[in-house]
């Protein structure tokens, strides 16, 4: 893969405060990751980061080190690291555990939803559409991630929402890429987060877990067909 200008990708991220340095590196990365700002197979360098952040290659290190210890990023030789490349195994394996988390925390959520967490969803839903309709990927791709885990952090479980973001953090840069596949406009982007909505609404438990699966489904089975895992080419 060609080399990418990390400082042109990131032009908009804001250099962090000295006082808290390593950690909002560290977030800041994470959350680049699963909004899908890196591709796969893409190399991150630590001098490049370091400039954007404004900090020095220290806290880069460290966070691009913890990164690699959560399966978010791949070491490389010169201690700098890359996006992982998914192959067919990878993703089946990440579809499975990702239904069966998931899943979970949707059935939870349903049973303890208000009709205030209903309609903060529903809100995170109509910016989707928004986005979509506009062809901002990226905004729509981040209204895609802030439904998905404010549903979850509904479920009350302090176990599954930390674990499903490992899970997001692997497979982020495809989300970017299949999004980049699919056009989304006339609601079809948001179609089954608004089927997830309807379901909350009538206390479906079980129709916001099929919902929750669905979406799950039809990402993978877009970037099957988009064949936007990445290659080495």
């Amino acid at each position: 893969m060609a080399d990418i200008d990390n400082s042109e990708l990131l032009s908009d991220v804001a250099p962090v405060m000295r006082e808290t340095v390593q950690t909002r590196v560290h977030q800041q990365l994470r959350h680049l990751l699963m909004v899908g700002r890196f591709q796969p197979g893409q190399a991150l360098k630590i001098h490049d980061l370091a400039e954007v952040f404004g900090t020095s290659a220290q806290p880069i290190r460290e966070s691009i080190r913890q990164l690699v210890a959560e399966r978010a990023l791949e070491a490389l030789p010169n201690r700098s690291a890359r996006v992982p490349l998914m192959d067919d195994l990878r993703l089946e394996d990440l579809r499975r555990t990702r239904l069966a988390l998931e899943g979970l925390a949707a059935e939870l959520s349903a049973e303890r939803a208000t009709p205030a967490d209903v309609e903060a969803l529903a809100k995170i839903v109509d910016d989707e559409v928004e986005a979509d309709e506009q062809l901002h990927v990226e905004s729509s791709v981040s209204r895609n991630l802030e439904f998905h885990f404010r549903l979850y952090r509904i479920s009350g479980s302090t176990v599954l929402p930390p674990i499903i973001e490992g899970l997001w953090l692997q497979i982020g840069p495809n989300i970017r890429r299949a999004a980049e596949n699919f056009d989304a406009r006339d609601g079809r982007g948001a179609e089954l987060h608004i089927r997830t909505v309807e379901a909350l609404k009538k206390g479906d438990i079980k129709g916001v877990r099929k919902a929750i699966e669905d979406d799950i489904n039809r990402f993978f089975d877009l970037l099957a067909r988009s064949g936007a895992k990445g290659s080495d080419a």
